[in-house]
This record gives C-alpha cells, sequence and structure tokens, in this order.
C-alpha cells in the first residue's frame, strides 16, 4: 500500500477546521467505528488511511471498499485531531444540501434544533435520533457544524444516515411544516404533550444556556416539560431530548 503524498497530508489536516471542508467539499472521519459507518452509508468515502500499525487487511475483508476509494499508509500522528488515534482515518465528499421541498416530502419525524452550539451535544442528539428511528433534523440559528470531528464522533456515525437541513430561522420551514405535531420544550410551560395525529412530528430543542426563544412558542402545537423541576436550572440539553425521545416512542408520539 503506497504511502501519503505531502499535498495529501495537507489536505487532511486542513479538514480539520470548517473554512478547509467548505473550501475542498470533504470532509475527515477517524475512528474505527465512525469510519465503518461511513463505508456503509450513501457518503462517498475518497480516501482511506491506515497507521502502518494497523491490520487493514482485516479491516478490508470486514467492510466493503468502493472501487473509487485511494488508500494509503500514513503515521497518524501526521494527520489526526485526536489524541489518541485508533489507526484510521477517510476522507469524504460532503453530501449536496437537500433541497427544502424534498426534505419535508420524504420525513415523518425530525429534530428541530435551536443554536445548539456543543458539538458533543449535537453529536449526541442526532445519535439518539437516529436510534428512535427520526429521519434526521432542522438546524436553526447557530448550530455546531455537523460534518466536524467532534459531532461524527459524538454521533458514533449516525449523521451519515439522516438528512441534515440547514435554516437560519424558523419561519422559512414553518409553511412546510403546516400539518406536523410541532412539539415545544419550555420549562416556563405545563406538560400538554398527548399522542399525535396527522403527518409526523418534529421536536424543538433550544440553545444549551438560553433554550428555545419565547417567540417559538406560537408555532407550537403542545408542550413536553420533564417533570415538576427540583430548583435546579435544566437538564443538559442531549440528556432532555433523549428523555423526550424515548417517552415520544414509548406513548406513541412518534408516526
Amino acid at each position: 500500500m503506497k504511502r501519503l503524498f505531502k499535498n495529501q497530508i495537507k489536505l487532511l489536516r486542513s479538514l480539520q477546521t470548517k473554512k478547509g471542508r467548505d473550501e475542498t467539499g470533504l470532509f475527515a472521519v477517524e475512528g474505527i467505528k465512525a469510519v465503518t459507518e461511513l463505508i456503509r452509508s450513501p457518503v462517498r468515502t475518497e480516501l482511506l488511511v491506515f497507521d502502518p500499525d494497523f491490520d487493514h487487511e482485516d479491516f478490508l475483508s470486514k467492510n466493503k471498499i468502493g472501487p473509487g476509494t485511494e488508500k494509503y499508509t500514513c503515521d497518524m500522528s501526521m494527520v489526526s485531531s485526536m489524541s489518541s488515534s485508533e489507526g484510521i482515518i477517510a476522507a469524504a465528499r460532503l453530501p449536496e444540501p437537500a433541497g427544502i421541498n424534498d426534505f419535508f416530502d420524504r420525513s415523518r419525524n425530525l429534530l428541530g434544533l435551536f443554536g445548539i452550539s456543543d458539538p458533543g451535544n449535537l453529536g449526541t442528539l442526532l445519535r439518539t435520533a437516529h436510534w428512535f428511528g427520526f429521519d434526521g433534523a432542522v438546524l436553526y440559528e447557530d448550530c455546531a457544524d455537523v460534518y466536524s470531528q467532534k459531532v461524527i464522533r459524538g454521533s458514533m456515525g449516525a449523521v451519515f444516515n439522516m438528512s441534515i437541513l440547514a435554516a437560519k430561522e424558523y419561519k422559512k420551514t414553518d409553511p412546510y411544516l403546516k400539518d406536523w405535531n410541532k412539539i415545544g420544550t419550555f420549562l416556563d410551560m405545563e406538560n400538554t404533550f398527548k399522542p399525535v395525529k396527522n403527518k409526523g412530528v418534529i421536536l424543538f430543542l433550544g440553545n444549551e444556556s438560553s433554550g428555545l426563544k419565547e417567540d417559538m412558542k406560537k408555532y407550537t402545537d403542545m408542550n413536553y416539560r420533564i417533570g415538576s423541576g427540583s430548583g435546579f436550572d435544566s437538564l443538559n440539553v442531549s440528556v432532555a431530548g433523549g428523555i423526550i425521545m424515548h417517552e415520544l416512542f414509548r406513548n406513541g408520539g412518534l408516526k
């Protein structure tokens, strides 16, 4: 197997930043689990790089690699963003952004995420949503970059199998959610959740520190508030999201 070229090393390093991802149209994926999920997904894998000590023959025998994927070896310390590399990194093509009509037409259960800035929280929310059968997420305002390493690792590769729509503000998507069940998560409102009907569900979760903005109340059909409160400010958004998604699943709240 050939050694990685200097220009390819430079390329992989650049993918650690959003600017590099935007300029190249590529993103990097590290770790055995995440790379395996990438290869099994519809996302196009351009490059696979193995550490010289990594058992690449075993990995390749267990995973079907597309004919267009180039394979190289390289010392992981030269390209990895992880403090302790698992010996494998891939570069993949950024998926084409979903058209808004197609996105909502083919979705039934979605997350609506507002300003989720912590990559770990965003990744965990996507991983949990995928587990409970959500089709994808709408990212409003300034959420973390879905294709950053921290989000990908937090999602355990779930992001490769979900539809993602980036939207600056909710108003642009409201016409497409006319017949949907829109669930808010406001701490100052009672729990008014009831089993849903109609087309599908979108669960709104807000920024880690400030939650959902007040003006979103007029767009929601019901509210899901966890427990009665204990004087503590709030739950971590990924924890709260996981609890609510489980309750929706358990109580027939997902279509």
